[in-house]
């Protein structure tokens, strides 16, 4: 009796090992971007077989409303393990939210022989789509020479796409050249205010205008750029290479062409010298003279007739 109990204590634990098993392990959870290019996210998963015989195992994947890809089965060493990548992907603009997706294996054949109704594992994965919207802005054909006091209008397309509603607002920037600040110009206004735009889940499309008021008592011609940013961003301290509209806005003048308010004065604007005004006063002495005689000479005229 004795014996045959110490033979059954070591027969067990082979025993168990005799009937066909398989085990799968998988990632929990998963990020997908609806929004990216690839709008994807690949789950790394394990199988292992724990028994004393190769089998070949099937991969079943329940994705939900994604779009899944992974090995439809494969060969497992008796006491080994494999590794495998599970993908899913969603559409664009995928409703955000968290989804519960499964991935199972099961055991078809045993040594290469049919193996109906095998031993299956399941693991369960949480993939979460995030919230995204993505906006950009387009600014429009403008820009060139403006007299001080002129109103400036401005115009930018702005597209998103989004996996939600919302709003997003943009606004009109100027920039001075050369001169690193990104604070609003002195004596301009924002005439139009800001743009808001109303985003539906997908694509949404709008245009915005913008509307400056210049100032009409520059001291100088001031020159720069306008572009369009989105409300809350950091305002750009210089003109970037793309994306801009250029101006100059050039100071008030006078009907001769004499700027008002320079540094210069009228007779400098004028082109006239210290040595040439004694000159030119005397000229013009002479023509209000001779302009004034023939004012009487017309008058004394018109009396003797």
């Amino acid at each position: 009796m004795l014996i045959l109990a110490t033979m059954l204590n070591s027969i067990t634990p082979v025993s168990a090992q005799l009937l066909p098993e398989i085990i799968i392990t998988c990632e929990d959870e998963g990020e997908i971007d609806s929004g990216s290019v690839t709008r994807n996210v690949i789950i790394e998963c394990t199988v292992e077989n724990p028994s004393m015989f190769s089998e070949q195992v099937t991969i079943q994947v329940q994705a939900g409303e994604l779009d899944s890809s992974a090995p439809e089965s494969m060969t497992v060493a008796a006491g080994e393990s494999l590794e495998f990548d599970v993908l899913f992907k969603s559409d664009e603009a995928e409703e955000p939210g968290e989804m519960e997706v499964n991935v199972t294996a099961t055991v078809n054949q045993v040594n290469g022989l049919p193996y109906p109704l095998g031993p299956s594992d399941s693991e369960e994965i949480i993939i979460t789509i995030i919230e995204y919207m993505n906006c950009n802005s387009e600014i429009g054909q403008g820009g060139g020479t403006f007299d001080g006091g002129d109103e400036i209008s401005i115009s930018a397309a702005v597209n998103c796409n989004s996996n939600k509603e919302g709003e997003v607002s943009y606004q009109v920037h100027l920039i001075k050249k050369n001169m690193g600040s990104s604070s609003w110009p002195s004596g301009f206004e924002n005439i139009g205010g800001n743009c808001d735009v109303d985003i539906d889940v997908g694509d949404t499309g709008e245009n915005c205008n913008f509307i400056i008021g210049t100032p009409d008592n520059l001291d100088s011609d001031w020159e720069g750029c306008i572009v369009i940013i989105e409300v809350g961003d950091i305002r750009p301290n210089s003109c970037p290479n793309s994306n801009k509209v250029d101006i100059k806005i050039k100071k008030k003048s006078t009907s001769l062409g004499i700027e008002l308010g320079g540094n210069e004065s009228i007779i400098e604007q004028l082109g006239i010298t210290e040595e040439q005004l004694p000159v030119i006063g005397g000229i013009l002495g002479i023509v209000v003279v001779i302009f004034g005689g023939l004012i009487y000479y017309r008058r004394k005229n018109r009396e003797y007739e």
